[in-house]
């Protein structure tokens, strides 16, 4: 296993010494537009490149938005939306397994029996899936973090899995219409109608999961009410 840690940790430290090589002097996204002036013929290969490069970068920590913006600027505004939501889970779920796999035991064998942790590992138990899709959707917090954070918790593949899809609309609605609104010929990422597909969408987002927590809350408030008047003799 500690084999096994130590490839995981050089792999990552020479992916990202070939992609700051690479982008030192020049911008991923232009530079990766720049080189798309194909034939239909190739589309296919390079959405399953771009695939593969969406699960090297996630893997890695490296960013990905770009590539999400190259397979808005390829396809079709829905066959993109879906390509690049299901092609993101699965690289986020191979990192959830990896990191679960190869680090997990040692970090709880290290700091497991921290209060702190022992705290958040509760919580995160009781609201897992809520947690991930909120840290996703407001796309704050770095997507980085997320992807090698929340694997040694002890939150469960499958709320993980749940949370990360709902999570991942936003982040995967703002790249691929970025990229397809650039092949229409909105050139400039600041432009206002871009500005209002991301506000659009990451507002319609949280909106969304700050209904489903406080129906959640109260739902979970009644179950506490109902337990109590359960516990309570009943007098004449």
């Amino acid at each position: 296993m500690k084999q096994l840690r130590i490839i995981i940790i050089a792999f990552i430290l020479i992916t990202v010494g070939i992609f700051i090589w690479i982008t030192i002097k020049n911008d991923a996204s232009p530079m990766l537009f720049e080189r798309m002036m194909v034939t239909d013929q190739r589309i296919v290969f390079l959405v399953l490149l771009i695939s593969v490069f969406i699960l090297l970068s996630t893997l890695s920590g490296l960013p990905v938005f770009h590539l999400s913006m190259a397979l808005g600027f390829l396809l079709k505004l829905i066959p993109a939306l879906i390509i690049n939501w299901v092609v993101n889970i699965v690289a986020v779920m191979a990192t959830f397994y990896l990191v679960r796999y190869a680090f997990s035991d040692y970090f709880h064998d290290k700091y497991g029996k921290k209060k702190l942790i022992r705290r958040i590992n509760k919580r995160i138990r009781k609201y897992g899936l809520w947690t991930v899709a909120f840290s996703r959707g407001i796309y704050i917090i770095p997507t980085t973090f997320i992807n090698f954070s929340f694997p040694l918790s002890r939150i469960t593949p499958r709320s993980y899995l749940f949370g990360t899809m709902v999570g991942l609309l936003p982040e995967v609605g703002i790249s691929v219409v970025t990229g397809y609104l650039i092949k229409h010929g909105m050139n400039k990422l600041s432009d206002p109608a871009t500005r209002t597909w991301q506000i659009v969408i990451i507002g319609g987002l949280i909106l969304l999961l700050s209904m489903v927590i406080i129906q959640f809350r109260l739902r979970q408030n009644r179950i506490k009410r109902f337990k109590r008047l359960k516990a309570v003799p009943y007098k004449n």
